[in-house]
């Protein structure tokens, strides 16, 4: 293959402002790298569709289109090129120079200006985070307790207020594709309240996008894992090559544990949870160790070390499991606790919110 070109959004766009126009007309010219065909393809959380495409002549090309409302995410793909340059499409005019090296593009309109306000308020909580986190290293040994409980105060004072202004910007731009983006770009990273509440800023028309029809889809999947309801079946290989469904599993009770062999800090419950396993098994209990890895061998030698003695499963896709889609896991290790029939008693659990769940559970169970 050839030389990569792979850019990040906010190091590609750059320039002066184009006047609004019917359609978008992208102008390019490449050195240095043989290309014979470009592409615009839809990169925006939803189906993917090749908008525009051109053969190159001579050095130059030329791709023209129309976008429907304000923008669109797309990338601009490179036939016998590995890799992809991301463009948030306006209806305006652009030039773009694509060498071996990388591509630069000229070209912004009132949606990457838009963009750019929502990355201000972003990098802003950035500067004053790394800002914060350097004086509380500086404070390492100090046992000033007055120091770092300020330092906490302002660093969460710097968030509280990016989440305000972030909700401000949604909501004055209500129905613009921009805010429906940026919220589908960082729903993995939100819980469900603080992602529920910038869907619910949304218009109609922003929600009827690609990305907000994503967000929504996300919201209905956080709504499938509420207590009560029965969670997704999935089915896994074992270390010896066999396959299980977590359906298929009897017991009174089922915990579902995320955990990686390749993250060192989700092994740190495994030794309490060979105890806690060992302590409520005989009442009905088994574990279901889902291990988010890629290296079979890595995930084998870690259940032998770490004594995990239940049921272990993995599909060695890594974060890129659809399990890890079906149950929005965020953070490893967590837990799910679930009766026999499947449905959640409690979601989302720390070791130390599981084994005070289960004795809870238990006692109640012995007082009947």
């Amino acid at each position: 293959m050839k030389k990569v070109i792979l850019l990040l959004l906010s190091g590609v766009l750059f320039g002066g402002t184009c006047l609004a126009q019917d359609g978008y007309t992208i102008s390019g010219k490449i050195r240095g790298i043989s290309i014979t065909k470009v592409f615009v393809v839809t990169a925006d959380f939803g189906r993917v569709d090749t908008l525009a495409s051109t053969l190159v002549e001579g050095d130059k090309f030329i791709l023209r289109g129309t976008v429907s409302g304000e923008a669109r995410a797309v990338n601009l793909a490179f036939a016998g090129v590995e890799g992809q340059v991301p463009l948030l499409l306006e209806n305006i005019n652009y030039q773009v120079s694509v060498t071996a090296q990388g591509a630069a593009i000229e070209g912004e309109g009132p949606a990457v200006k838009l963009w750019k306000e929502f990355e201000r308020i972003g990098h802003d909580y950035a500067v004053e985070k790394n800002r914060a986190e350097a004086e509380y290293k500086a404070l390492e040994g100090e046992g000033n307790a007055a120091k770092v409980e300020s330092l906490q105060f302002r660093l969460d004072n710097a968030y509280k207020q990016s989440v305000l202004k972030t909700q401000e910007l949604i909501k004055a731009n209500a129905d613009n594709y921009v805010s429906a983006y940026i919220i589908a770009l960082n729903m993995a990273a939100d819980d469900e309240a603080t992602l529920r509440a910038k869907y619910e800023l949304l218009g109609t028309s922003a929600r009827a996008t690609a990305p907000g029809k994503a967000i929504a889809a996300m919201l209905d999947r956080y709504g499938k894992l509420i207590e009560g309801e029965v969670v997704p079946n999935f089915t896994l290989m074992k270390p010896d090559g066999n396959t299980f469904t977590l359906h298929g599993l009897p017991a009174k009770w089922k915990v579902i544990h995320f955990w990686a062999a390749q993250q060192g800090s989700s092994r740190q419950d495994n030794s309490d949870l060979v105890k806690f396993y060992l302590q409520y098994r005989p009442k009905g209990l088994e574990i279901v160790s889902v291990a988010l890895d890629e290296s079979a061998a890595m995930w084998k030698q870690a259940i032998g070390l770490d004594g995990m003695i239940w049921t272990n499963g993995s599909d060695l896709k890594g974060m890129e499991s659809e399990i890890v889609r079906l149950y929005l896991v965020r953070d490893l290790p967590t837990y799910f606790l679930l009766d026999a029939e499947n449905r959640i008693v409690a979601r989302d659990l720390s070791f130390p919110e599981l084994r005070a769940k289960m004795a809870e559970l238990t006692k109640k169970k012995k007082k009947k």
